[in-house]
């Protein structure tokens, strides 16, 4: 039972990739829901928009777009993929991608909010930086190793319990996505003890 890390920037050394540095337009501070696994579709706009920025001059497309604000972005097949191990575990919310002179360029995909939370770090193991005056509070892991016992009822796709803005994908989950040859897509394997 194998577990990786689904890392949202995608491949950072591609200068022709779409590379977003933005959030959804209109969604202001309660962007931090999608950090959370909190849901976001109660504050969604109808008509989402995402808009590239002269910062990241990249205009490729793929099946995973990266981003710097960990939002998890998907064309229509990656979605389909994931929506048939996930079920409703997970918010699957449309929107549009424009350039960077704000036009239209990509229409089908999809940003997918998470929704499972799963208590599964060895606390022991990892390396954590815990906060001093509330010393249950996790600040920032420098390295995860989960807990073996604690992934048996693991979900295809979860956050890491007080490591939220992690998303981690299982085996079977991780195997099909490869083997359908999705684009930009990492996976880095988790240390399992």
């Amino acid at each position: 039972m194998r577990h990786f890390v689904l890392n949202t920037m995608g491949n950072f050394d591609d200068d022709d990739l779409c590379l977003l540095r933005n959030f959804v337009d209109g969604i202001g501070m309660k962007g931090w829901r999608v950090h959370k696994g909190e849901p976001l579709a109660p504050v969604y706009p109808q008509d989402a928009k995402v808009f590239m920025s002269d910062d990241s001059p990249g205009i490729k497309l793929s099946s995973l777009i990266g981003n710097t604000v960990n939002m998890l972005l998907v064309s229509r097949e990656l979605k389909e993929t994931i929506e048939k191990h996930c079920g409703n575990s997970a918010e699957y919310l449309p929107l549009s991608i424009y350039d960077h002179r704000k036009r239209l360029y990509g229409r089908d995909y999809t940003l997918i909010n998470p929704l499972r939370i799963h208590d599964c770090l060895d606390f022991k193991a990892s390396d954590i930086d815990w906060d001093e005056e509330n010393p249950d509070e996790i600040l920032y892991v420098a390295r995860r190793i989960l807990a073996r016992e604690k992934l048996k009822d693991a979900p295809p796709l979860f956050r890491i319990a007080r490591d939220t803005s992690t998303y981690v994908v299982g085996e079977a989950l991780a195997s099909e996505m490869q083997q359908r040859g999705f684009t930009n897509v990492v996976l880095i394997e988790l240390p399992i003890r």
